[in-house]
């Protein structure tokens, strides 16, 4: 693999290979952007140009020398990559890297550190990994991944170079779901809709989808022109308690609301298109002025969930504005 494989992300890379060619690699980036959307796959991508025996013309790696082959197999002595020790990163990890980083690299250009989820640091790591960005070994990279610079110092911040990864476009999600997953067309437009522009997402969405109960959720609330006593107690059996359950679960709603519209302006390119005979039946009995309240009120809920709300208000909060129309 290389900077040629990875899908989208054509403004990041093509900032990389420039720092490459003019020979300005700095010593500390920030990559920022959603889990699962290939900010760790292109840093890994970027460890490799810096350090290939054959760069190709266009500041590419060439994935067959033995420094490629070494970091595809995880055993390039120059390149650490830290992970989370359970929730977060500890200070333990940061120590043992600043003395990795202390020495000469032995193979590479340079030595390359990638420290993922480094927004979810122990608090007093921040402090020690700041020492290290302020007084950078001359041959190192340390590459930040996160998802934002919410939880991060602004000193932190201000040492690197911050670089944005956006959401992939979903065709190619779509795409990458049936070429390279095997997965059939209709099932990957179903998963690419929900993965909010993640590869990773996507596959998740998969296995977790098994759980939610569509249909149910298409007839008894989607459906539901009010909701009695009887219902939400039903509903409340449907929809899951944990909270990225429950956001995974109205995500599903809003593709079948979405899917109830589209029917409503005759236009039937249906994401739940297994569900097609309910949806065209429930859209007769909704107007497109409830379908587009139903469905500003689920992506409410739905940032509220992902602000940290109570899920048991959530859901009452859903049920009193599903019955106001």
């Amino acid at each position: 693999m290389s900077f040629k494989d990875v899908l989208g992300h054509e403004k990041p890379i093509r900032f990389l290979k420039q720092a490459i060619k003019n020979n300005k690699v700095g010593h500390s980036y920030l990559f920022l952007g959603n889990e699962g959307i290939g900010r760790k796959f292109v840093a890994l991508q970027f460890a490799k140009a810096i350090n290939c025996l054959n760069r190709t013309d266009e500041e590419d790696s060439c994935d067959k020398c033995l420094s490629c082959k070494k970091i595809d197999q995880n055993i390039h002595p120059d390149i650490l990559v830290l992970e989370p020790s359970g929730q977060t990163l500890k200070v333990d990890q940061v120590r043992e890297m600043q003395k990795d980083l202390s020495f000469q690299p032995y193979e590479g250009r340079r030595r390359i550190c990638i420290l993922t989820a480094a927004d979810r640091m122990a608090p007093n790591m921040s402090n020690t990994l700041l020492k290290t960005l302020e007084e950078p070994p001359l041959h190192t990279v340390i590459i930040l991944i996160a998802n934002s610079e919410r939880f991060l110092l602004p000193t932190i911040i201000s040492r690197c170079q911050s670089i944005h990864f956006y959401p992939l476009p979903l065709p190619i999600v779509t795409r990458w779901l049936i070429q390279v997953k095997g997965f059939g067309e209709k099932e990957a437009h179903l998963l690419s809709s929900l993965s909010e522009g993640s590869l990773g997402r996507a596959l998740e969405i998969k296995e977790e989808m098994e759980a939610i109960q569509r249909e149910r959720l298409l007839i008894e609330l989607i459906g539901s022109k009010y909701l009695t006593i009887e219902t939400m107690r039903n509903l409340l059996e449907i929809l899951p308690s944990q909270r990225e359950e429950l956001i995974l679960s109205l995500e599903v709603c809003k593709t079948l609301l979405r899917d109830l519209i589209m029917v409503k302006i005759e236009k039937n390119e249906l994401i739940n298109f297994d569900l097609s005979e309910d949806i065209i039946k429930i859209s007769n009995d909704l107007d497109l002025r409830s379908l587009f309240n139903r469905m500003d009120t689920i992506h409410q809920i739905a940032l509220a969930l992902r602000s940290n709300a109570n899920t048991t208000l959530a859901l009452e909060a859903l049920m009193i504005s599903w019955n106001r129309g």
